[in-house]
């Protein structure tokens, strides 16, 4: 199922005193041939690189052992943790960025994650996605990641709640004290995002940024009735996972 064919030189040693505990998913954003995104992560000038990559017909690449540190997040940030690589596993999917994920491909991921999760115990809630971490530079894996058939495999946090309600809540939204609700749940969840009580440019990033993972039907950075009631649900998720 996986497959050892290919390696990466790049990748250094991991801080050891950071546990292994995150998922990172990605996607190539690239309509090359696989094999030419091979051969990039194969480059030492590209400076990149993954632990594994799933192409199109859903087979497994082994790129970077995971007792390495791969060199696929860049600067990041979550629940109070910068050195993403050190403290992750990072999976691309070959994928354009403008294209829907097919069914082997998640079927190979979802195989994959379980085993990960398994072998280095890392909780299901801590399987995020490149744009949860790097909010004003990334946005994969993208609008059209089925976060929600992961979820029904144990695998990260989703929301059932209605995703469909898009009005606008102006008062709400130049209010301080709702903006300060807002950014403390953000944080709360593992954005990287200051409680400066104001609806800044980087609050907006990082509301676009939640909207993309768990209600992708629009993506506005704007809080709206389904945008807060998905907020509420997913932080207090977040909450009590983390507690148990």
């Amino acid at each position: 199922m996986i497959s050892h064919k290919y390696k990466s030189p790049n990748f250094n040693e991991r801080d050891t005193s950071l546990p292994l505990k995150y998922i990172i998913i990605h996607y190539t954003g690239v309509k090359s041939p696989f094999s030419d995104i091979c051969k990039w992560f194969e480059k030492p000038s590209s400076a990149v690189s993954c632990h594994y990559a799933i192409d199109y017909d859903g087979t497994i690449y082994s790129f970077v052992d995971v007792q390495q540190r791969a060199w696929h997040a860049g600067k990041s940030y979550w629940n109070g943790d910068s050195d993403i690589n050190s403290a992750s596993i990072g999976i691309e999917i070959h994928n354009s960025g403008d294209e829907d994920f097919l069914n082997i491909q998640i079927e190979s991921l979802i195989y994959l994650i379980k085993f990960l999760m398994r072998d280095y115990n890392i909780k299901y809630y801590d399987v995020i996605g490149h744009s949860d971490i790097s909010v004003s530079r990334k946005i994969d894996p993208g609008k059209s990641f089925p976060w929600q058939i992961l979820s029904k495999e144990g695998i990260g946090i989703f929301s059932n709640q209605d995703s469909k309600n898009y009005s606008k809540q102006i008062n709400k939204e130049r209010n301080q004290f709702f903006n300060e609700i807002n950014q403390k749940m953000l944080k709360k969840i593992g954005f990287d995002i200051n409680i400066t009580n104001k609806f800044d440019n980087h609050t907006k990033q990082v509301i676009e940024a939640f909207q993309r993972h768990w209600r992708p039907s629009k993506i506005d950075g704007f809080i709206d009735v389904s945008t807060e009631d998905i907020l509420i649900d997913v932080s207090n998720q977040f909450n009590m996972a983390r507690v148990r």
